[in-house]
């Protein structure tokens, strides 16, 4: 006789099958599922609703079917997966025989005619209902790297350096990151190249030899590397000794038992609270993937990364927070700049131009020469003191490169205008190298690569046997990168210039070059947020005033206000 279960989540939560092979069995081998039809009538709506438990203890909701007029081949629908616990915002279960009776009834009347005859396949038509096998966060993570890091909500790509940051929490802290490199498409797109990986420095200086080449693709690199194993315990990067999420005990569990508790645990190992945060991001966006790809039901549960407490330490003050260059050291800077120009080409005009325009870094690292449109015939505008201006033409900010995604233009003023010709002069010069790090003797090397590529700022680590590949001339690691180096001398200089020592503290960082671009704006626009932004390339005039040119000022600007100050309080007298 053949058990029938009844229709409750009582009974659902209680039922063992039995996986013992069958009497028709050829192999000997227990059952890896086994399907329990549920007690109805033949005239109810949910007939060929069926349970589905596997040996795991997993169960779901199945329909078992037949297409009109193809009897001959029976199929199975998932509707499903039963979950008992309670949903912890209505109070109901989370998937049980209410859920799944609203749901098939849905499918049924979409599927079938008005005899209850299946005419359409539900497998070829509903697609959020399919659930997968379940997933381990490990195998997710396997997965999600081979999807190319889609962003949380949309199909797009992360920019490389949004992957870089999140490779980092995800699968960094290992061997295996030293064979990743991170670009960015024409579009923007983020993608990640396999490089071959020789050596590895540690903290203590040494040099390991790995003489690992190039994986593959994303299977073979973590088949070198699995979870758990060559963790760079001792490397410059991670002297805490973290463990991502990937080689974490944590990732042994399904993406569906991931739980506020163990998302907790993990968290402990770090302290800042903005890493917790990215961190947490992870989590999420891992969930909403396996969402995505069917791994688990959209409405199945609550997503337990909502729900964890991240507590902020004590605000620590930010030094660089809206600070910027005064004026006699705004002139200053840009003297220094033009005296390291020989020493540090391109380096020391990107940061020039970035000064002049308010571009940010990266903006301006991938910069074309093709984006630099210069206009036929310059325009002429009379400025309100009556002082004719001349604009030569527009820089071409393109969606790729912005970093609101969007077109946006920048005029070529005088000032800017008078960099982008001194870095067309750059070729023609020559430059002098020496490493410490690789006791390179002083060497000079003429700069003429520079017109073959197509970057605005050129890198000077390039290897010019390789310039007649076009895919190593048009890569990222021809193009400027990093402006450290022309900084750090920077800094050593304006304290030289402005007579302090090696020991006295004075800001000067390139995270004071947009403030200051910022602040200027709305001087030369009477301080209308509204103007400037245009020029600053802000969204919302909020985030121009509040993070850029807020209240706060200069010492000096505070001691000539105090002046006016003064007049209006002189009533008080000094006692005799």
């Amino acid at each position: 006789m053949i058990k029938r279960l009844k229709f409750t989540n009582r009974d659902i939560h209680n039922w063992k099958s039995d996986f013992s092979p069958g009497p028709t069995s050829k192999t000997g081998k227990s059952k890896e599922r086994v399907y329990t039809a549920f007690a109805f009538s033949k005239t109810t709506q949910l007939k060929g609703l069926n349970l589905c438990e596997y040996k795991k203890g997993e169960k779901h909701f199945v329909i078992k079917f037949r297409i009109k007029g193809q009897r001959d081949k029976k199929r199975v629908f998932n509707l499903g997966k039963f979950n008992n616990n309670l949903n912890v915002v209505t109070g109901e279960t989370i998937f049980g025989v209410k859920q799944v009776q609203e749901r098939m009834f849905q499918i049924v009347k979409e599927h079938c005619d008005e005899y209850d005859h299946w005419t359409k396949d539900p497998n070829l038509t509903v697609q959020f209902t399919q659930v997968n096998q379940p997933i381990t966060i490990r195998a997710l993570i396997e997965e999600y790297c081979k999807a190319g890091f889609e962003k949380m909500r949309t199909g797009e790509k992360m920019t490389g350096n949004s992957i870089r940051d999140k490779a980092r929490y995800l699968i960094g802290y290992n061997w295996r990151v030293k064979h990743l490199e991170y670009d960015n498409q024409e579009n923007g797109d983020g993608i990640v190249n396999f490089i071959a990986s020789k050596n590895l420095k540690l903290k203590s200086g040494e040099v390991k030899n790995i003489n690992k080449p190039a994986p593959k693709d994303w299977a073979e690199l973590f088949k070198w590397y699995p979870s758990g194993k060559y963790i760079l315990k001792d490397h410059q990067f991670n002297l805490h000794g973290i463990k991502s999420i990937y080689d974490d005990k944590i990732s042994a569990i399904n993406i569906e038992e991931l739980r506020t508790k163990l998302i907790i645990d993990y968290l402990n190992q770090y302290n800042a609270f903005s890493t917790k945060k990215d961190v947490m991001e992870c989590f999420r966006t891992l969930w909403h993937f396996a969402v995505h790809q069917g791994y688990m039901e959209n409405d199945a549960m609550i997503n337990p990364t909502y729900l964890v407490p991240i507590k902020k330490g004590r605000p620590v003050p930010y030094k660089y927070r809206l600070k910027r260059f005064p004026d006699s050291e705004w002139e200053l800077l840009y003297e220094v700049l033009n005296d390291l120009s020989s020493r540090f080409p391109w380096q020391s005009d990107a940061i020039a131009l970035q000064g002049l325009t308010g571009l940010r870094r990266e903006e301006c690292f991938k910069l074309e020469k093709r984006d630099i449109k210069y206009w036929k015939d310059p325009k002429f505008i009379k400025n309100k003191a009556g002082k004719t201006e001349v604009i030569y033409g527009e820089i071409h900010i393109r969606p790729a490169v912005a970093k609101t995604g969007q077109e946006e233009w920048i005029p070529i003023i005088e000032p800017v205008h008078a960099v982008l010709e001194n870095i067309k002069k750059i070729p023609d010069q020559h430059f002098v190298y020496h490493s410490k790090m690789y006791n390179v003797s002083h060497r000079e090397f003429p700069l003429a690569y520079g017109r073959r590529l197509k970057w605005l700022f050129c890198s000077t680590q390039v290897q010019q046997t390789k310039l007649l590949d076009k895919d190593y001339r048009n890569s990222r690691k021809t193009r400027l990168c990093s402006d450290k180096h022309c900084w750090d001398e920077i800094k050593v200089e304006m304290k030289k210039r402005l007579g302090l020592s090696a020991k006295d503290e004075h800001l000067c960082t390139s995270k004071m070059l947009r403030k200051t671009y910022t602040h200027k704006c709305k001087l030369a626009f009477d301080g209308r947020s509204d103007i400037a932004k245009r020029f600053t390339r802000h969204k919302d005039e909020k985030i121009l005033e509040g993070l850029y040119d807020g209240d706060t000022a200069s010492r000096s600007e505070v001691h000539e206000n105090s002046a006016e100050l003064g007049k209006v309080l002189d009533f008080v007298k000094r006692r005799a």
